[in-house]
């Protein structure tokens, strides 16, 4: 089946499955034959198991943010909101996106080093938390609520002095170019508080993602709340938020454990058992990655020097977080073979390759997939974050894949595939 991870994501996520991938209850081979590969595939009903396993961990005290970052799609967008989730979101297109999900302006939080002026006129007219990260970004939300005539709704994101252990990527720590750091996080809240224009409601963290130890992020999420009581004591009142990030692991790979979603809920109950403060958490791959497959389909097959190579009609253009962009190891996503999921492991070995001109453009194969022919099927699993979006789609020139929503025997097109012509979308000649 591709791998152990592979095997139990089967059977946890995709139980209809028995000698063909079934999404919902609809065969890969059905989705492939009526809308073509290579596509994006997900399953409604994990993202609502997992939106409802989330808000059931975490309590409900603890208000649950979709990361839009992770599939900014807004029908995935809506159905977490019809979850219960509000959106954290990293731009003003993703505003925009959350807003035709659904979700209300004050359900969402903007997070991002680098907010420019339009952006922020588009979230102070949505009424969206800003996360502020720098003293100078405080300034620039200032001036913009100035000319907006309005009063800026905001929150410090705070870089912790010590990385987040545990955690496959830091994002604090040390010199960061996220957030504010703690040492001088007093200082700018005073300085906030000076700001007619600005209303500061509570402080921000995030510090790292892919994070497998529910113990360090505890921890983290202690320190905010050191933080938090440093703040109020220094201002005088009380903050009425407090946002401990997310960044909560999902296994990718065979050897990944999983995170310990029960125990992170309890012990972030426990510390904020005695706070009459809000209180979120930000959740993206954790909420999505496992609902995804990315299915393509075996153009050639050939032989080189003893190896045997599968081409694909998708590749790293499309999904490129599978081809290894991002890691320093480069190893397999958990993959199957969708129309032959019975098939025995082979110890043959077979290179996956995509359809670009680059050598770059080969997926690190699991072992024991077998000998794939021609106009078979491949389904990434786990393909339900930083897919599409994440990827150098413009490369070459190639159509994007659309992107399908099955929801038991329903399917729904909820991004349209591209055309050849899109490649010279936006584009003119001199004098046109």
């Amino acid at each position: 089946m591709g791998g152990n991870l592979a095997g139990r994501l089967l059977s946890r996520r995709f139980p209809k499955s028995e000698r063909e991938l079934v999404v919902g209850s609809l065969s890969t081979s059905m989705l492939a034959e009526r809308f073509g590969t290579p596509c994006y595939v997900f399953d409604a009903a994990i993202l609502r198991e997992r939106i409802a396993a989330v808000r059931a961990a975490l309590g409900e005290r603890v208000g649950v943010l979709f990361a839009l970052k992770a599939n900014p799609n807004a029908a995935i967008a809506q159905l977490l909101h019809q979850g219960g989730a509000g959106a954290e979101v990293a731009s003003g297109g993703e505003i925009l996106i959350a807003r035709r999900a659904g979700v209300p302006g004050d359900q969402m939080q903007f997070a991002g080093p680098g907010k420019d002026a339009e952006e922020l006129a588009i979230a102070l007219e949505h009424g969206v938390l800003l996360n502020v990260e720098s003293l100078a970004e405080l300034r620039a939300v200032n001036a913009a609520a100035v000319e907006g005539g309005t009063q800026a709704r905001v929150a410090l994101r705070v870089n912790p002095p010590a990385s987040l252990t545990g955690s496959r990527m830091r994002m604090s720590g040390g010199s960061a170019k996220f957030g504010i750091d703690a040492e001088v996080l007093e200082e700018v809240a005073r300085t906030a508080e000076s700001m007619d224009s600005v209303r500061l409601e509570g402080l921000h963290t995030y510090a790292g993602t892919q994070t497998f130890d529910h113990e360090g992020w505890l921890a983290n999420a202690r320190f905010l709340i050191e933080q938090a009581e440093a703040v109020e004591a220094s201002l005088g009142r009380p903050l009425t938020s407090l946002n401990f990030g997310g960044g909560f692991g999902v296994p990718v790979f065979d050897k990944d454990a999983e995170f310990d979603l029960e125990a992170a809920g309890r012990g972030l109950q426990e510390l904020i058992a005695e706070s009459e403060r809000r209180h979120f958490v930000e959740l993206g791959r954790y909420l999505v990655a496992e609902a995804g497959v990315y299915l393509t389909r075996v153009t050639y097959v050939k032989e080189s020097h003893g190896k045997r190579f599968a081409i694909l009609d998708g590749g790293m253009h499309q999904h490129a977080a599978a081809a290894g962009m991002g890691t320093v190891i480069r190893r397999p996503f958990p993959m199957v073979r969708a129309s032959q999921l019975d098939a025995a492991p082979s110890e043959s070995e077979c290179v996956l390759g995509g359809p670009l001109c680059t050598p770059a453009d080969v997926f690190p194969t699991a072992a024991g997939l077998g000998d794939v022919a021609a106009g078979e099927l491949v389904a990434f699993l786990s393909s339900g974050a930083y897919g599409l979006t994440f990827s150098n789609v413009l490369f070459l020139g190639h159509p994007t894949p659309p992107e399908l929503l099955v929801d038991g025997d329903d399917v729904h097109v909820i991004r349209e595939g591209g055309r050849p012509e899109d490649a010279l979308r936006g584009q003119r000649l001199p004098g046109e």
